[in-house]
């Protein structure tokens, strides 16, 4: 179903009302259906699993704590790896190019870090790494790079801090193959997403947005980070995060999954796990900062519930069909009821997606 309205909590809850999409149902796309006999998996024991479209036509991806494709969460197991995706949707076969089992280059990550924004952009690789050197999420966050497709890895010599209200970077936002399908009034920057952490709850669920120009990727001081939407209609940028208002609000979500352009679409398409393995949100807005809507909000993803966690949810574009309406997802969640259901537990996992748009 396109929404679930209540779930059954068990015999001591009784009946429960499920967390209520935090924006209006898409004008555009009227329904998103699953087709779970698609589905399939790899690397158990391998989670998180985002994704960018390589120059090479390849797609690369990035795990975390485990042996990658063809290992296990002890065999070949590594703080964070990276791998090729060779292939299509439904013929693919996994690589692993840095770390994991039997990988083609030796892992430059072997103890800390993890990523769930990875992108490329001129040739090169970005990947947004959590340094994992503080309790979660009180942790700094580094930019790494590599110029030879994911074989070697150099880190950035500054950080975006950890701290309360500072900006902490997420996901990139991917303009297709080398990102170099951005709209024209978007071409020439890379755009990030990512959270601030406040004490208070009520700021929990804020999504920001970043960019820099893809030719200055390397320095901090290019950074600039979204404001508002001035009266013409286009978006103020300033160089002070604090200055930074969010683009999008769930009060039910304390992250993000990925955000990808559906270029036959002409929108933006955002996946987040607003709670556990079973708890999907996907959004469309027309631009990378909203407004945005509501295509599904899921409460029983997979036939799994609310307890333990979703992580990473995205749509490769290399994977979307011409209109735009057919599209392959990338997902990864952890523990609980993810080893319900399909049984999605920490593993890279696989499923077809189709959109219904409204009649014209």
């Amino acid at each position: 179903m396109l929404f679930t309205i209540l779930l059954f909590a068990g015999v001591i809850s009784g009946l429960w009302s499920a967390p209520v999409a935090p924006y209006p149902h898409s004008a555009l796309i009227r329904e998103m259906n699953w087709h779970w006999e698609t589905y399939t998996n790899a690397a158990i024991g391998s989670d998180l699993w985002p994704v960018t479209w390589g120059p090479d036509d390849n797609l690369y991806t990035a795990w975390g704590d485990g042996g990658g494709f063809g290992g296990s969460d002890h065999d070949g197991r590594v703080a964070m790896g990276f791998a090729r995706i060779e292939g299509s949707p439904e013929n693919w076969r996994g690589i692993n190019i840095n770390g994991g089992k039997n990988p083609e280059h030796a892992t430059s990550f072997p103890k800390k870090g993890k990523t769930a924004g990875i992108i490329f952009a001129n040739g090169i690789l970005y990947a947004l790494v959590n340094l994992q050197d503080g309790t979660w999420p009180n942790v700094n966050h580094a930019l790494a790079w590599s110029t030879n497709s994911a074989a070697t890895w150099t880190m950035a010599d500054w950080l975006f801090i950890k701290g309360e209200g500072k900006f902490q970077p997420a996901v990139f936002l991917n303009f297709g193959k080398d990102n170099a399908v951005a709209p024209e009034s978007l071409a020439g920057y890379v755009y990030l997403y990512g959270v601030k952490r406040f004490a208070a709850a009520k700021q929990s669920g804020q999504i920001y947005l970043a960019r820099v120009p893809s030719d200055r990727m390397k320095e901090r001081d290019a950074c600039e980070f979204f404001q508002k939407v001035q009266t013409n209609g286009q978006p103020r940028w300033t160089a002070d995060s604090d200055q930074a208002e969010p683009i999008f609000i769930d009060p039910n979500n304390d992250g993000i999954g990925s955000v990808v352009y559906a270029p036959a679409l002409k929108r933006y398409l955002l996946a987040s796990f607003h709670g556990g393995p079973g708890q999907l949100g996907i959004f469309d807005s027309p631009n990378p900062w909203g407004p945005w809507t509501t295509i599904d909000y899921e409460e029983n993803f997979g036939r799994m519930g609310a307890d333990g966690e979703g992580l990473v949810c995205t749509f490769p574009q290399k994977w979307m069909s011409a209109d735009g309406l057919t599209l392959w997802t990338i997902f990864s969640c952890y523990g609980g009821s993810a080893k319900t259901g399909i049984q999605a537990h920490d593993r890279f996992n696989l499923v077809k997606a189709t959109l219904t748009l409204y009649p014209k």
